[in-house]
């Protein structure tokens, strides 16, 4: 057990209604609702040292008093502490965090998961008016993809390969370097990459091993994916082609942002910051896919938009489980346009890619019907806290180069 559990009275330790509305999941609640969650709240006293009790995973854990660190499976150390804005959302559970220690003695609110303010739905999307013809066609697809009877967009033969011989603790660098040298254009991309300057490389990499070796395993994957994955997004349909064209342009414009953002965010890998963005609208290219046995889906642009709003998400994660990476980029197919996520106090691939987002549309028609950049919690969790929506513009004014680069090394410049 922890040192101490310190009761389920909040009104004792001073803690009011203004104070639990500081905290994320609750600043949305009614005055009568926080009275309510107020009488919940539990305290947790831990000692100076290595955490060594797991957090209830019944109930969400905020940092009050003291400081945290936090350590990721990547190795990567959150300091986190009280009274600053990362503090306003819940501690991470494993296994996204490996290791708790705390610098100090602490005391954490422990609030149950039942606690929270209703969230307003996602609206569905609006159907427009469909014919006989439409409307049965509608039908078939929606059953296709919910049966599962559907073609998914293939990972790359050479990216599915390479991934599992790098998850695969038996094989050596070596190994995995003369994997990635059977495919001579592979290779003189990812050197490409590993040796620009929107990377950080300042001593130059010669061969794969030596990337491998340097960058690791997973940034190596993070990597051959971000290169293979622009096969998907074809498709022989003269209709349609213009529309996957788009995808792509907006998915590697998205991942760029996301690769200069996460460089600015501790905890987050850039590369994989990167593949998440690419990934985040996957759905989007099954659907298409689904199509081109639906062609009079696609004569008209109200429906054309209708079915891939309505499918995108489930067509996402199923392709994701098809590839085996489900467990790894399913909270962004999910989640990228949920603007109220909170999330925990580690930053995310989510955060970084829903920020990115919004930067992308800035100037573009639907930046109207999208939220202001600093009304987002994701906002609020990336570089340590500190962004205001001048200085994350800043920074990607600042790395224009960079994102016109990665854009480039993407295929999409």
């Amino acid at each position: 057990m922890f040192a101490q559990w310190i009761g389920q009275s909040a009104k004792a330790h001073h803690l009011n209604a203004d104070r639990l509305s500081a905290l994320a999941p609750y600043q949305c609640m009614s005055a009568a609702q926080l009275k309510t969650t107020l009488r919940q709240v539990g305290r947790i006293r831990v000692n100076e040292g290595l955490v060594r009790d797991e957090l209830p995973r019944d109930r969400r854990v905020f940092l009050e008093r003291g400081s945290l660190q936090l350590q990721t499976q990547t190795g990567f150390v959150l300091v986190l502490k009280a009274d600053t804005p990362q503090a306003r959302y819940p501690l991470p559970l494993k296994p996204a965090v490996v290791s708790l220690y705390a610098a100090e003695p602490c005391t954490l609110l422990t609030i149950p998961l039942s606690a929270e303010a209703p969230t307003a739905p996602t609206p569905s999307p609006v159907a427009p008016r469909l014919d006989l013809a439409e409307a049965d066609a509608l039908c078939q697809i929606e059953g296709n993809f919910r049966k599962q009877r559907c073609e998914l967009p293939s990972l790359p033969d050479l990216a599915w390969k390479i991934g599992k011989a790098i998850d695969d603790p038996h094989n050596d660098n070596e190994d995995i370097a003369r994997l990635i040298q059977l495919d001579p254009s592979l290779t003189a991309r990812l050197m490409s990459i590993v040796n620009s300057p929107a990377f950080g490389s300042f001593r130059k990499i010669s061969t794969i091993n030596q990337a491998t070796t340097r960058l690791g395993r997973q940034k190596v994957r993070s990597l051959v994916y971000s290169c293979l994955i622009k096969s998907i997004f074809k498709i022989n349909s003269k209709v349609l082609t213009r529309r996957m064209e788009a995808l792509w342009r907006r998915s590697a414009h998205v991942a760029a942002l996301s690769f200069v953002l996460g460089r600015e965010t501790p905890g987050v890998d850039p590369e994989q910051a990167m593949l998440a963005a690419l990934i985040h609208d996957i759905g989007t290219v099954a659907v298409i896919g689904g199509l081109k046995h639906f062609p009079l889906l696609a004569r008209r642009e109200e429906v054309l938009d209708y079915v891939i709003a309505s499918l995108r998400t489930e067509a996402g994660l199923l392709s994701l489980r098809q590839w085996g990476l489900r467990d790894e980029f399913a909270d962004v197919i999910e989640n990228a346009g949920n603007w109220q996520r909170f999330g925990t106090a580690l930053p995310d691939n989510t955060d970084v890619v829903q920020i990115s987002l919004l930067h992308a549309s800035i100037g573009q028609p639907d930046q109207a019907a999208l939220p202001r950049i600093d009304s987002v919690p994701a906002f609020h969790k990336l570089a340590r806290g500190q962004l205001t929506p001048r200085h994350s513009l800043s920074i990607l004014e600042a790395a224009e180069a960079d994102v016109r680069e990665v854009r480039s090394l993407l295929g999409a410049g």
